[in-house]
């Protein structure tokens, strides 16, 4: 297939890109004009000069050269042949462009034809052409020597035949274009929204307040854009460990698989007297392998895009990476689900038209056989139970799996030169790789010091090595500890930087590479070592949090760390004059005392925010599990103070006790746990679990009526759930403010 000079321009305008290294958003610009251009170079339907030509293919039933050598070679070098297609073509072309068609379709079949030439035979043939059907007990496939009228009946139904076929192609390319045109639809709604609230987030506010107090837009709200999909569970894993859209992802995926079941379905007509295939089902099959194979092309490049860590959407919509990971599995599985119907119905088409055996051992088969059985394992093999299991060797064989798919899918559509698809998915694919590597180039390889604390979160501390994008609040890295032999294993972490712009993670210590790193700081002085990593970063969308007259700020464990750059984000931001935040709450939720150590430095540092209200939950506040900051404390304040009446065998004693059981003496808790709160009186510790749908809804309550209100999550998965479905209540109930939902969880 031929495409217009647009998709040439955007091929050349990418490669010099690329070679100038100019910014990274240009370049992701170019890639996504690359495949886009593509999609609007199929606006070409099959020329009639074309059509004209495969008609009198089916029209001229004469032979002219052997079974073994009917090709445009043979038939090209044969004047009786060449006569007599010549004057079929030029009495059916009625137009001077479809004549100027049918002469460039020949000469691009006998390149040895020029205008002249075909002229003189057309002028010089019509002395000698012979009705063959006057001619008793003529015989079609016995070797002639003289030029024949054509058959008019076989050149309509050839004429038809190649018309049905050719546009099923074009039906097949529109649908896919269409296809492109969905998701540019809603992804530029998205980038409007989200570009809009960036440079303009006061009037954006302003505009969103007074939409949101209509009641269609607080019905909209309350049910359609905010909640979870079923029974209030997004965030929460299911019983086969997956994740369920909102319900916005879900319309948005529901809508776009009605587009795609219409796509498919409409638009195959087939002839009654075909030339090419006689029997009525043997077009459908062949139609509907055909219109399946190209439309899974066009899925195939919108799934290797919107699975990369560097997609560009990302930066224009400002939607979450986990947003368009789940429209990258869905988007994923409708591409096998495509391919699979493409190799059902080519298998029952081969063998109604008889040519099975002998297709099978095509190399387009066989490739294709091999991208579809890649295709399938790779679908079985992501399913979310597997992945949550043992999610390195998923991501692994997933990429392995993937690279075969491509190469495989490459292979055979090229076959059929629709290599371009292919071409266009490598690209994505391969760029977000390269500017995964620049990204980590950047920043270079560091020497960091890390820490164990309370024996369940890593810190990471190193200095500061951004020098294009800085991180802003919420933003995540993944963290490369390239001391081991798992140095190629990643994970993302989200950042917290000091007063000097130096750079920290808390993380959690889990199985896998965080696993490995704390058994070996377990046998290192003071749990402490020196290692060398490597950051990828900076991804995450920063929201406008500051914009908003009050804040609601839930999380949990470690979620709090990007809670905590947007405390700290809106406070420079109330220093300069952009931000008007009067309030803001902060819940964090903590099992045990010793959570407070890692977050100690942070947690000190609230209280110089007088507007700042912080409550802590320590859900088994009883069990007294104190950190040993606070341990040691307490014990060098007694040693001070001269109060203990311990002797020193009694200390070791105790210290003997806390090694061998893990616990520490009642009365030994209770005098840490008072220094806890006598050091922190800017927090409220309390010993329960939140009841934070109550407790939201208290918060809007005592807000002012006219108060815009930012919610933002950070928690584990049941509680962002909760947070959603009352945030989704809430933002349904008359109101003037405005109340939105920023859930900062990536999960997937």
């Amino acid at each position: 297939m031929r495409c217009s000079l647009l998709e040439v321009f955007c091929s050349s305008l990418f490669h010099r890109a690329t070679a100038a290294q100019v910014k990274m958003k240009t370049a992701q610009l170019l890639v996504f004009a690359h495949f886009l251009s593509v999609a609007l170079c199929v606006n070409q339907r099959f020329p009639v000069g074309t059509l004209i030509g495969y008609g009198c293919t089916a029209a001229i039933q004469a032979t002219y050269c052997p079974t073994s050598r009917r090709t445009p070679p043979c038939t090209c070098r044969s004047v009786d042949y060449l006569g007599s297609y010549i004057y079929c073509g030029f009495q059916e072309a009625h137009t001077d462009a479809d004549k100027q068609g049918f002469e460039r379709y020949l000469m691009s079949t006998c390149p040895n034809l020029t205008h002249d030439r075909i002229e003189h035979l057309y002028n010089n043939v019509s002395d000698y052409l012979v009705d063959t059907s006057k001619i008793r007990h003529f015989n079609r496939s016995a070797i002639i020597h003289f030029p024949v009228y054509y058959n008019q009946t076989r050149f309509v139904n050839g004429y038809e035949s190649y018309r049905y076929y050719r546009n099923n192609f074009f039906y097949s390319l529109a649908w896919g274009s269409g296809i492109f045109a969905y998701w540019a639809l809603i992804l530029v709604i998205g980038g409007i929204e989200n570009w809009f609230t960036r440079l303009f987030p006061t009037t954006s506010i302003r505009m969103k307040r007074s939409i949101g107090q209509s009641v269609p837009m607080r019905w909209w709200r309350k049910n359609v854009s905010l909640p979870a999909l079923f029974n209030g569970k997004h965030a929460a894993r299911t019983f086969f460990g997956g994740i369920i859209p909102t319900r916005f992802e879900s319309i948005v995926l529901f809508l776009f698989f009605c587009l795609l079941v219409i796509a498919e379905a409409v638009m195959i007509h087939v002839y009654p007297y075909g030339t090419i295939w006689q029997l009525q089902k043997s077009q459908l099959t062949r139609f509907i392998g055909d219109r399946t194979g190209i439309v899974s092309c066009f899925l195939m490049v919108l799934a290797y895009l919107f699975a990369g860590r560097n997609n560009i959407f990302l930066w224009i919509t400002g939607w979450k990476q986990s947003t368009f990971l789940t429209f990258h599995k869905w988007l994923a599985r409708m591409t096998i689900a495509l391919v699979l119907t493409h190799t059902i119905v080519f298998v029952i088409n081969s063998l109604w038209i008889g040519n099975y055996a002998t297709r099978i051992y095509t190399n387009w088969w066989r490739t294709g056989s091999l991208a579809m059985v890649a295709g399938g394992i790779m679908a079985i093999q992501s399913l979310s139970w597997l992945r949550v299991y043992s999610y390195e060797l998923f991501l692994y064989f997933h990429i392995f799996l993937a690279v075969v798919f491509l190469g495989a899918s490459w292979k055979h559509l090229e076959r059929f030169d629709y290599g371009h698809w292919a071409y266009a998915s490598a690209a994505i694919w391969v760029f977000d790789r390269v500017l995964r590597l620049g990204r980590i180039a950047l920043f270079g390889l560091k020497t960091a010091k890390i820490t164990v604390i309370s024996n369940e979160i890593l810190e990471l501390k190193m200095p500061r090595g951004f020098k294009i994008k800085k991180p802003t609040p919420g933003s995540f890295g993944y963290v490369y500890f390239v001391h081991n032999w798992l140095w190629f294993q990643s994970h993302p972490f989200t950042i917290i930087k000091d007063d000097e712009g130096n750079i920290k993670f808390l993380i959690k210590i889990k199985n896998g590479v965080t696993k490995k790193m704390h058994d070996h700081l377990m046998n290192e002085p003071q749990h402490t070592s020196q290692v060398k990593v490597a950051i990828e970063g900076f991804y995450g969308e920063y929201k406008q949090a500051y914009s908003y007259d009050e804040a609601i700020m839930v999380t949990s464990s470690n979620g709090i760390p990007g809670i905590y750059e947007y405390i700290s984000d809106i406070d420079q931001r109330k220093k300069s004059g952009q931000s008007k935040t009067k309030l803001i709450k902060l819940y964090w939720t903590i099992r045990h005392w010793h959570s407070i150590d890692w977050f100690h430095e942070e947690l000190k540092k609230l209280q110089k925010y007088e507007y700042v209200q912080t409550t802590v939950y320590v859900t088994k506040y009883h069990e007294m599990q104190i950190g040993k900051r606070f341990d040691d404390s307490y014990d060098s304040m007694q040693a001070s103070e001269n109060t203990s009446i311990r002797n020193e065998s009694e200390k070791e004693a105790e210290k003997e006790c806390v090694k061998e059981t893990g616990e520490i003496s009642s009365e030994t808790s209770i005098k840490a746990i008072s220094q806890i709160l006598k050091e922190f009186p800017h927090v409220d510790f309390k010993a329960s679990r939140p009841d934070i749908a109550k407790q939201i809804h208290d918060d809007i309550q005592e807000a002012s009526s006219s108060d815009n209100i930012a919610v933002l999550a950070c928690a584990h998965n049941e509680m962002c759930d909760e947070i959603r479905r009352t945030v989704a209540h809430e933002s349904g109930e008359p109101r003037a403010g405005r109340i939105d939902l920023f859930e900062l969880l990536q999960s997937w």
